[in-house]
C-alpha cells in the first residue's frame, strides 16, 4: 500500500504572491488582515514530521531561495503571517509572541501572531490552530477570539468575523458549522428502531461522509475536522468507544501520515488518508500496515493489532 501525503519541497510562494496581490482595495486594515489570514490558512498545513523529529520546529524559512513549503509549524506560520502584515499595512505592527493556552500542552513553546493597530486595537491571531477550521469552511476560533491571562488583547466577535467573511466572499450565508447542525437534526429524526449500536454509528458516519466531508491539503487538518465532525454527530456513548491513532511512514523524500478511527468494541474501523479519503477498513488492514513499514507511537494500537491478538483479525 502506498500513501503519499507530504512532499516537503512543495513551493507555495506563487500562492502567497497571488494572495497578496489580490487583496481588495476597499477594505479596512482589519478586513485586509482577515483576508490574508483566511487565504493563507487555505494553503498551509501543519508539519506532521514533528511526530518523529521535533527539529522541524527550528527550520528557518528560506526566503532567499524563493522556496517555501506548505508544511510548517507554528513558528514558521506565525513568522510568515507577521511579515506579510507588516509588509502591506503600515498602520499595523505584527510580531510573533509565545502563547499559553489553558488546558492544552505542547511539546515546545507554542507561538502565535500579535497585531497592534495605530488606533490602539490589539489582537491575537493563531493561524496554526485555525487551519482545519478555515479549510473546512468553519467559523474561525483563533482570529482575535481570545486574550491572555492578563487581558492584553481585544476580542473580535464571531458576528464581526461573519460580517467580514460575507463582504470578502468567503461565505454567502452559512459556515460548515451550520450545515453540520442541520445534518445533526436530520439524522436524529431517523427511526433507528431494531438497529444495533454498530449499525447506527456506521450509518451516521457514512451519511456524514456523503454530505459533509471536505478535501484538505494536509492530513493533520483533515483528521482534526473528522474528529470534530464525529463528536458532533455521534452520541456520548458512541464516542466513549472511539479511539484515534496516527500511523506514519517515512522514506528519503516524503513523510506520510494516515489516521485510524477505531470503535473496537463495535468492531468498526475507518482510515483517513489524503489520497484515498475516509473509508471503512478491517483490523487485518491495520495489521498489514504495521507489518509493512508503517509506525505508530501508540502502544495500545500496537498491542491490539499484532499477531498475539488473533481475536481482532477479520
Amino acid at each position: 500500500m502506498i500513501f503519499i501525503n507530504l512532499t516537503v519541497g512543495t513551493n507555495i510562494i506563487p500562492s502567497i504572491n497571488f494572495i497578496m496581490s489580490s487583496i481588495p482595495e476597499d477594505l479596512t486594515d482589519l478586513e485586509k488582515i482577515r483576508y490574508i489570514y483566511i487565504e493563507l490558512g487555505k494553503i498551509f498545513s501543519y508539519d506532521y514530521r514533528i511526530i518523529v523529529d521535533e527539529r522541524v520546529i527550528d527550520e528557518k524559512v528560506d526566503y532567499d531561495s524563493n522556496q517555501i513549503s506548505r508544511y510548517k509549524t507554528c513558528y514558521q506560520i506565525s513568522e510568515i503571517l507577521s511579515i506579510l502584515i507588516n509588509g502591506i499595512l503600515p498602520n499595523c505592527k505584527a510580531k510573533v509572541v509565545a502563547r499559553t493556552i489553558e488546558g492544552r500542552h505542547f511539546n515546545r513553546e507554542h507561538v502565535a501572531t500579535e497585531v497592534e493597530f495605530s488606533d490602539g486595537l490589539k489582537i491575537l491571531l493563531d493561524l496554526t490552530l485555525d487551519l482545519a477550521n478555515i479549510q473546512a469552511g468553519m467559523k474561525t476560533k483563533e482570529f482575535g477570539y481570545s486574550s491572555n491571562a492578563n487581558g492584553d488583547y481585544d476580542i473580535i466577535s464571531l458576528k464581526e468575523c461573519a460580517e467580514m467573511d460575507k463582504k470578502l466572499g468567503f461565505i454567502i450565508e452559512k459556515y460548515t458549522d451550520d450545515y453540520i447542525e442541520e445534518f445533526k437534526e436530520k439524522i436524529e429524526s431517523i427511526d433507528f428502531s431494531g438497529k444495533t449500536q454498530a449499525e447506527i454509528v456506521d450509518y451516521k458516519i457514512r451519511r456524514a461522509k456523503e454530505e459533509l466531508f471536505k478535501t484538505f491539503p494536509g492530513c493533520h487538518e483533515a483528521t482534526r475536522y473528522v474528529y470534530t465532525l464525529l463528536t458532533k454527530i455521534l452520541k456520548p456513548e458512541d464516542l466513549r468507544e472511539l479511539s484515534q491513532y496516527n500511523l506514519s511512514y517515512q522514506n528519503a523524500n516524503e513523510f506520510n501520515l494516515i489516521s485510524i478511527y477505531a470503535f473496537k468494541d463495535l468492531n468498526l474501523y475507518y482510515r483517513y488518508s489524503n489520497e484515498l479519503g475516509f473509508n471503512a477498513i478491517t483490523p487485518a488492514t491495520i495489521q498489514d500496515l504495521l507489518k509493512n513499514g508503517w509506525h505508530t507511537n501508540s502502544q495500545s494500537i500496537s498491542k491490539i493489532f499484532n499477531d498475539e491478538n488473533p481475536g481482532f483479525r477479520m
